[in-house]
């Protein structure tokens, strides 16, 4: 389950129902709170649906009561899309109990979602709209979004590469690449794949993996894009991710590099609800739901996989001052 899902439907949420004392109380009026980003890469699609709410006494008390937020069975979620402005099919999404949330303001479970059967697929070529109607009121959020395609050709690094260096801070690795349709920016993963192997008993390797984000660019106006991958920024991520263990010993593997981008909606969500840095520290509020509040959007993955270290690349990692210490070989 992506959990950005689940963070920025609770930050939703909190926006829009939390306050932890109510005075005066204005007529309940139903607000769907909508979370979805659709991602044709993935087989199942899922979009979360709560209700805000509203009550006299301490806000955080309701909020651990699920049925304060949590619609019951009485919602009709759907997909259409539509080809050239024109309709091209509905799916039709079933409600189900997902895992529960993490602890803290709301009620962990039970947790509901919906989620497209895996027979239905999102097509790059399309724009989607969201309907969600409440059977037993008769109220109807929408939205729409077109939908991000894979990226365009990726050039450095270049498919019959082996190897990448990560290991000269004064030239840096620079991820180049062409924009797929629709992505307003795009985020750089990575994932370092390697050996464990445990000291006191070397036939206990395991196959160990780290993910973490690098560096991210907007699309402006030219289709090739760039992400520089400082020396630092690597090694640091390896620090802050892989925890130092005397016991073991370590082995480089790979690294994956991870493209995704995401469309105009959802870059415009990131840039509103970046932490504040000046003297007003409230977060404005924004929304593409007719109807409602939150966000559905669309983004697109790419990836490079199984990419080995260059020599510098493996030698910085073994003996550099940032990652000497994380046992590796």
């Amino acid at each position: 389950m992506n959990k950005l899902l689940i963070s920025l439907c609770l930050l939703c949420l909190s926006l829009s129902s939390c306050k932890t004392d109510v005075d005066l109380l204005a007529p309940y009026k139903e607000v769907m709170v909508i979370y979805g980003v659709l991602d044709p890469t993935d087989s199942v699609q899922y979009i979360r649906i709560n209700k805000a709410f509203l009550g006299e006494g301490n806000a955080y008390t309701f909020a651990q009561v699920a049925d304060s937020f949590q619609y019951a069975d009485v919602l009709d979620v759907k997909l259409e899309r539509y080809k050239n402005n024109n309709f091209a099919g509905a799916i039709n999404l079933e409600r189900f109990e997902g895992p529960p949330l993490k602890d803290g303001i709301f009620a962990t479970a039970p947790n509901y979602l919906y989620r497209t059967t895996g027979l239905d697929s999102i097509y790059q070529d399309s724009e989607y709209k969201l309907v969600v109607t409440n059977t037993q009121t008769g109220n109807v959020a929408t939205s729409k979004t077109v939908i991000v395609s894979k990226v365009g050709s990726i050039t450095n690094p270049a498919s019959f590469q082996t190897a990448v260096d990560f290991a000269d801070p004064d030239n840096q690795f620079i991820a180049k690449f062409t924009r797929g349709n629709n992505a307003k920016y795009y985020d750089l993963n990575m994932r370092f794949n390697y050996y464990e192997t445990e000291i006191a008993n070397p036939s206990n390797t395991q196959i160990k993996s780290v993910f973490f984000r690098v560096n991210g660019v907007e699309y402006l106006s030219n289709n090739s894009l760039e992400i520089a991958v400082p020396y630092s920024a690597f090694y640091s991520s390896l620090k802050r991710t892989i925890p130092v263990d005397p016991l073991v010993t370590r082995t480089a593997r790979s690294v994956d590099l991870i493209w995704v981008g995401g469309a105009e909606e959802l870059y415009t969500y990131y840039q509103v609800n970046r932490p504040p840095t000046g003297i007003n520290q409230s977060i404005p509020q924004y929304t593409n739901i007719d109807g409602g509040i939150g966000i559905f959007s669309s983004k697109y993955s790419d990836a490079m996989n199984n990419k080995l270290l260059s020599s510098r690349s493996l030698d910085s990692l073994s003996n550099g001052a940032i990652t000497k210490d994380l046992g590796f070989q």
